[in-house]
C-alpha cells in the first residue's frame, strides 16, 4: 500500500481556490540565499551534450520557482500545469509582463503598478493581489505572499534576456489538472526529453508516473531547505519505468 503523504489532510485546499495562490516562492533554502541551485545547475552541467538539446521543461506553477530553471536547462517547449485555476493565471499574466518588458526593473515595476492588460475577473484578482504583495499589504484572505521576487526568482531576473527570449519563443502547453490524474499519466507515459519540476507536490500527495522509455529524463522537487531531490532516469534507459512520486522520488524497472 502506498503510504500517505505528510500533509495530504489539506491537499483539497489547492483546488480551485483563487486565494491558494503563491504569490513568491518559499521553494529551497529557507534563508533566500539559493544555495540549492547549485546542485541543480551541476546536474544540468554533468549531462551528455546531446541531452541539453531539445528540452521539453515541465513544470508546476506553483509559487514559480520552475522561472528559474527556464534560463538554466533552456527549453524548446514548456509544459506549465497546475490544479488551481487561479495559479494557471497568475502564469499567465507573470508570461505576459515578462515577454512585454524592458528589464527586470521594468518587470518589477510593472508588477508594483499593475501596468499591464488584465481581461478577467479573475486575472484582475491576481494583478491587484501582485500588486498588494509588492507593496507589502497582501491581506492572507486573498493569497499566500512568500519571498520577495527579487530573491524567489534571482536566476531569471538575473538572466532576464534569455528567459524572456525562452518565454517568447518556446511554445508553451497550459494543463489544469493533477500529476496524478488520468490524462496526465496517459500524456506523460509516452514523452522523452522531460526535465519535470514538481516543486513540493509529494508532501500533499503520493502517487506513481511510467515512462516508457525514459532515455532523457530528469526530475526535480524540493522538500526540503538546501536539499533538492534529482532523480536522472538516464540510467533506467531503454524500456518502461515507474517513478514513485515519494518523499524520497524513487524508480524501477517494469516488465515489457
Amino acid at each position: 500500500m502506498t503510504p500517505q503523504a505528510p500533509r495530504a489532510f489539506n491537499r483539497e485546499l489547492y483546488h480551485d481556490h483563487p486565494e491558494m495562490v503563491f504569490y513568491g516562492t518559499d521553494d529551497g533554502s529557507q534563508d533566500g540565499s539559493f544555495s540549492e541551485f547549485a546542485n541543480i545547475k551541476a546536474l544540468y552541467e554533468s549531462v551528455a551534450p546531446w541531452r541539453r538539446e531539445d528540452i521539453h521543461m515541465v513544470s508546476v506553477v506553483g509559487g514559480l520557482y520552475g522561472l528559474n530553471l527556464i534560463p538554466l536547462w533552456r527549453p524548446k517547449r514548456l509544459t506549465i500545469f497546475d490544479i488551481n485555476p487561479a495559479a494557471i493565471t497568475y502564469f499567465r499574466l507573470i508570461h505576459r509582463v515578462f515577454t512585454t518588458s524592458r528589464d527586470a526593473a521594468n518587470f518589477l515595476d510593472r508588477l508594483t503598478k499593475g501596468d499591464y492588460a488584465a481581461e478577467t475577473d479573475q486575472e484582475r484578482f491576481v494583478r491587484e493581489n501582485i500588486s498588494l504583495k509588492q507593496q507589502g499589504c497582501l491581506p492572507k484572505g486573498r493569497g499566500s505572499t512568500k519571498r520577495p521576487y527579487e530573491q524567489s526568482w534571482q536566476y531569471a531576473l538575473g538572466n532576464f534576456d534569455l528567459t524572456k527570449q525562452i518565454l517568447s519563443e518556446a511554445p508553451i502547453d497550459i494543463r489544469t489538472e493533477p500529476m496524478e490524474s488520468d490524462s496526465f499519466r496517459s500524456w506523460i507515459r509516452e514523452q522523452n526529453n522531460l526535465w519535470i519540476y514538481a516543486s513540493n507536490i509529494t508532501e500533499f500527495h503520493y502517487f506513481d508516473l511510467e515512462f516508457a522509455n525514459p532515455m532523457n529524463v530528469a526530475i526535480l522537487q524540493i522538500i526540503f531547505p538546501c536539499q533538492p531531490q534529482l532523480l536522472d532516469l538516464a540510467p533506467f534507459g531503454g524500456g518502461p519505468v515507474r517513478v514513485k512520486f515519494e518523499i524520497p522520488l524513487k524508480a524501477e524497472m517494469m516488465d515489457d
